[in-house]
């Protein structure tokens, strides 16, 4: 009987060390997804943190808001209003040179900036990742929907000045500008103009913003008479403006079709930029080889733009 007793007595206490062992396991599984949790939490709120500074050409825009939003897991609206201070194509080359930003997704540098790029002791890695357009604005009002590149050399040369030379209506063709040294008007002096001089217009024809110089032509609702410029993804898909269309250039309607299969003449990349002297292991690096994974790729499609084909 009492070896009985002692039998049961050791089974009970089998069972209860069996039990604090169950439970400390459990307890230290549950401790352990804890910390992990903990860690990776830590690790992306550094990485949010330490989210390197972009910068670069205000069409971009959407483009930076994807690529941030995927890369941080973030919401795509927050990452949107992240995105916004962009100091515009040119300021931003500068900038990177300067120190005051840290990865560009950027339109072409002007002339005067790619010489003072040329001439700095800070090199940059420069890499296309697109392929954007040159588009021609009129109003819907205007009868003239195709011009040839010859016909707008002439516009902006000032040899053709009135669109009934062109078949459409007896009007003076208010031809508008951007401001030197802006993205659009180093795309223009490039890609159309090359050794043709455009006149020099007066200051109410030259505009200062990509939006301005859309709602200036928007202003002509009554007489359809002017005339404009802008990157195919500003004008089609991040400001368009009812009342306002895209024209053909030498037959070829701008559109992600002929872009991307580089039928429409006026083709321009967009560049993925940082400093040579970037450390390999710093945050930004980790982006820039994330923007130029297949990842990337795609957060560059989703936002609308047209990846540059490997």
């Amino acid at each position: 009987m009492k070896q009985i007793r002692l039998l049961l007595v050791a089974c009970l206490i089998l069972a209860l060390v069996a039990c604090d062992s169950g439970n400390t396991a459990k307890n230290n599984v549950d401790s352990t997804e804890s910390k992990n949790s903990e860690t990776v939490e830590k690790v992306e709120q550094n990485k949010k943190v330490n989210y390197p500074r972009v910068d670069g050409s205000t069409a971009n825009i959407p483009m930076m808001a994807q690529i941030r939003s995927s890369y941080l897991g973030e919401d795509l609206t927050e990452s949107q209003n992240n995105s916004l201070d962009v100091t515009t194509t040119d300021y931003a080359w500068r900038n990177l040179i300067d120190g005051k930003n840290d990865l560009l997704l950027v339109y072409e540098p002007s002339a005067e900036t790619k010489k003072l790029i040329d001439s700095s002791p800070v090199k940059l890695k420069v890499t296309p990742i697109g392929v954007d357009a040159l588009v021609f604005i009129v109003n819907q009002k205007n009868k003239v929907k195709n011009l040839t590149t010859e016909q707008i050399r002439d516009i902006y040369s000032g040899k053709i000045t009135n669109w009934k030379e062109l078949g459409g209506d007896d009007a003076v063709i208010e031809a508008y500008q951007r401001v030197l040294n802006s993205g659009s008007q180093t795309l223009f002096l490039n890609l159309v103009m090359k050794d043709v001089k455009p006149v020099d217009a007066p200051i109410k024809y030259r505009i200062e913003g990509m939006d301005g110089l859309i709602e200036m032509l928007a202003s002509y609702n009554d007489t359809g008479n002017a005339l404009g410029y802008s990157v195919f993804y500003y004008a089609k898909k991040m400001y368009a403006v009812p009342g306002l269309e895209l024209i053909s250039v030498d037959g070829i309607m701008p559109s992600d079709e002929t872009i991307s299969s580089a039928k429409y003449p006026f083709l321009n990349q967009y560049y993925l930029v940082i400093r040579e002297d970037t450390p390999e292991d710093s945050e930004t690096m980790k982006l820039y080889n994330y923007i130029l994974s297949d990842k990337g790729r795609e957060d560059i499609r989703k936002a609308g733009y047209i990846p540059i084909k490997k």
